[in-house]
């Protein structure tokens, strides 16, 4: 893995300056899949799609952020505004769920991307490694099975990976007899084992996010 300079960008609301740390070049190795769909790689760090706002709390496409410089090389020749803005920050579950509301999706595909970044954060919970202050503020389970209904009527089935999702979240929902049927349909070979492993958890009634063990 080979770090890039800090990109700088600004609020598209209110011009308020974070970075980023770029990446040159990584790879996939020791990264962590699991049944939702998320990977961690450790040596592809990546920053998030969607940024929380640090001045006025709103949440932002990092794609539509106004893009300022690149802090690198001597920080004396650097803008000192750059050098000291923050780093950019992934929303959490509770903000994801309040820029759906605040309609930051401009379209169905936005939708659905921003919906399972919400879903994905809201599962980041259940991962393991979260302070207990946090777990504490964690959104309503509500908040969580809306947002999940909301994505089964926006998600596909063309395609066997969509297939697997859509049953992902009907299991998590707790809609198991669903799940069963959507991971019956799946023929690609390559995720017999993904399937094997979420219908293991269906027979169980396990309804929370898990790893998918090598």
């Amino acid at each position: 893995m080979i770090i890039g300079p800090d990109e700088v960008v600004a609020c598209p609301r209110c011009r308020e300056l974070a970075k980023y740390q770029s990446l040159i070049s990584g790879n996939t190795f020791g990264a962590i899949c699991f049944s939702d769909g998320k990977q961690i790689a450790p040596m592809l760090p990546s920053p998030p799609a969607v940024v929380n706002c640090s001045q006025c709390g709103k949440c932002y496409w990092l794609k539509d952020a106004l893009v300022v410089g690149t802090v690198e090389g001597p920080t004396d020749e650097i803008d000192p505004n750059w050098t000291q803005a923050p780093m950019i920050e992934e929303p959490t579950a509770e903000q994801y769920y309040q820029a759906i509301g605040d309609g930051l999706a401009q379209n169905i595909s936005e939708e659905r991307k921003l919906r399972i970044l919400a879903w994905w954060r809201d599962n980041d919970y259940d991962r393991g490694g979260e302070a207990e202050d946090e777990i504490q503020r964690r959104p309503p389970s509500s908040l969580r099975n809306k947002n999940l209904e909301a994505l089964i009527r926006l998600a596909s089935t063309d395609t066997d990976d969509e297939k697997l999702l859509k049953a992902e979240m009907y299991r998590e929902l707790g809609d198991i007899e669903s799940a069963k049927q959507l991971l019956d349909q799946v023929e690609a070979s390559e995720l017999a084992y993904v399937v094997d492993e979420i219908r293991k958890m269906c027979e169980n009634g396990e309804t929370k996010v898990r790893m998918l063990l090598p």
